[in-house]
């Protein structure tokens, strides 16, 4: 879990990328340089006393007057996006933490796919920045429905980065085909809506799992079709957990606190062990060994009758 500690940044601009897409320019009251970071980067904005979220960096790592962020509107979320589309006026103070990285470009590899769609782009324009910059071979591949709500348009075209749109159906997204004419070793970087990256991920099936790299804005948040019961060992607690609810609601429910910042599996702060189960996880902050022991409440679940949580 990333050491989230936060000073005020300046929104020093605002422009809709598209209808719900909007972009946001970060800076220092004193204008001076920001932490530096490579693409892939992420940092936290604390827009509320209950909401921290996580938004990829998209400007030029190279450049450090400045972060860049681009902020969906999500009417079905949990309510972020929709505050700070309506906080990050002009000249607002915003609470942002350094950047940090869990999808970071390899070093040596002979060449870099990058796989996105819609909010997706936001890390791959940082990555495109980057390998442009150091002149190593790279492909950008864009799926999106119309070229209308695409965000970044405009910087595309003023770029000479490799880029292909596809403004087919999603479904007919052909990134099979493009490995085929690319070197041994290519790694793989897809970031998007789910629907996109398990169909990117089927297409690579051939890619070892060291070369294949994703990042999932929204975690996936596995819920039970059945009642199970979930034991607090730590508090000797039984709670009986309806189906479809995860372990973060069922758990904050029964009035028991649990630390959580981004709620989106990524920064690790729900994280608690387990033991008496199976459990599902949905995170993206831990790896498989550590998925034997501990579990990311925010977006986990348990398709047994029964799961101990030490808590």
């Amino acid at each position: 879990m990333p050491s989230l500690d936060f000073e005020p940044l300046t929104v020093i601009k605002r422009e809709y990328l598209t209808a719900d897409i909007l972009s946001l320019h970060l800076q220092r009251p004193s204008k001076s340089a920001l932490p530096a970071y490579k693409a892939g980067a992420h940092i936290y904005i604390q827009i509320s006393d209950q909401l921290c979220r996580a938004y990829s960096l998209c400007g030029d790592p190279a450049q450090r007057s400045h972060y860049e962020i681009a902020v969906k509107l999500d009417p079905y979320g949990q309510g972020g996006s929709k505050a700070l589309h309506q906080i990050a006026t002009p000249n607002a103070t915003l609470q942002v933490s350094a950047p940090y990285n869990m999808f970071e470009l390899v070093d040596h590899a002979p060449h870099h796919l990058l796989v996105g769609g819609g909010i997706g782009l936001t890390p791959l324009i940082a990555m495109a920045y980057q390998l442009s910059r150091e002149d190593t071979p790279f492909s950008f591949y864009i799926a999106s429905s119309n070229e209308i709500d695409m965000p970044f348009r405009q910087l595309l075209d003023q770029k000479s980065w490799p880029v292909e749109l596809c403004t087919s159906p999603r479904k007919l997204l052909d990134v099979a085909s493009r490995l085929k004419t690319l070197p041994t070793g290519t790694h793989v970087y897809c970031c998007g809506p789910t629907g996109l990256i398990n169909s990117v991920r089927d297409q690579c099936s051939d890619v070892p799992l060291a070369h294949w790299h994703e990042e999932r804005f929204n975690a996936d948040e596995p819920v039970s079709t059945t009642a199970y019961e979930l034991y607090l060992s730590e508090s000797d607690r039984l709670l009986h957990v309806k189906p479809g609810s995860s372990l973060l609601s069922a758990v904050r429910e029964a009035g028991i606190h649990v630390e959580s910042a981004c709620e989106q599996g990524i920064c690790g702060s729900c994280v608690v062990p387990w033991c008496d189960g199976d459990p599902v996880h949905g995170d993206q902050c831990l790896d498989d060994e550590e998925r034997a022991e501990y579990i990311a409440l925010c977006c986990g679940s348990c398709r047994s009758d029964r799961l101990t949580l030490e808590l």
